[in-house]
């Protein structure tokens, strides 16, 4: 009767490499996935800020609001008062200043009515006001009576065709009455200054 022969051994370094070989090649698989995964991954796109229109950007620094006294602006139409004083100085640059008219119980319209141009840079300080035209408040600031520290002379003067009342100052552009000053908001000057050759459109100049 011929001899059993025993079953072979299992090759241990045979089995081994085998399972190496499987453990690398899906380790590689998973990298190589994870790799394309992570390029076809759309790149985040960053909000796109909101543009402002050439025009409306023009006033960002010449145009400010401030609020004036109805006797006060009613001398400025007739030419009687030809510097507007204030106790703080406005930037170079500033070009326009936008009047907003106070109720003062009853007396004013409490609306923005005019637009003033001063000088680019002109800033006077006490002593510095020409005497020659005369105009109401200068020879008080010349001699520093006066709590205002700068005077702005007026060069010409623009009324609004449409005044801004307070209501559609808080309804249609967020803002109250000015305290101080503030620059007008660029929706708020394009509708009521807006391009040159809408203008004549928008305000009538006075002077």
């Amino acid at each position: 009767m011929a001899p059993t022969r025993s079953p072979p051994k299992a090759s241990f370094t045979q089995t081994t490499l085998m399972d190496s070989f499987t453990r690398s090649s899906a380790l590689t698989t998973s990298n190589n996935a994870n790799r394309v995964t992570k390029k076809q991954s759309p790149a985040k796109s960053k909000p796109k800020k909101k543009s402002t229109s050439s025009n409306a950007s023009e006033n960002e620094k010449t145009d400010v609001l401030m609020a004036i006294k109805p006797i006060h602006m009613a001398n400025i139409a007739s030419r009687q008062k030809n510097h507007e004083y204030r106790k703080y100085r406005l930037r170079d640059g500033v070009t326009r200043l936008w009047f907003y008219e106070t109720g003062d119980g009853g007396k004013g319209r409490a609306s923005i009515t005019h637009v003033a141009v001063i000088p680019e840079s002109t800033r006077h300080t006490p002593g510095s006001v020409p005497t020659e035209p005369f105009g109401i408040g200068n020879e008080d600031f010349n001699a520093g009576l006066k709590q205002s520290k700068y005077g702005y002379p007026i060069v010409e003067l623009y009324e609004l065709v449409r005044p801004v009342t307070l209501k559609e100052m808080k309804d249609q552009w967020g803002m109250g009455a000015p305290m101080g000053w503030q620059y007008v908001p660029p929706n708020l000057w394009e509708d009521r200054w807006g391009k040159d050759e809408d203008r004549a459109e928008k305000v009538k100049k006075l002077f």
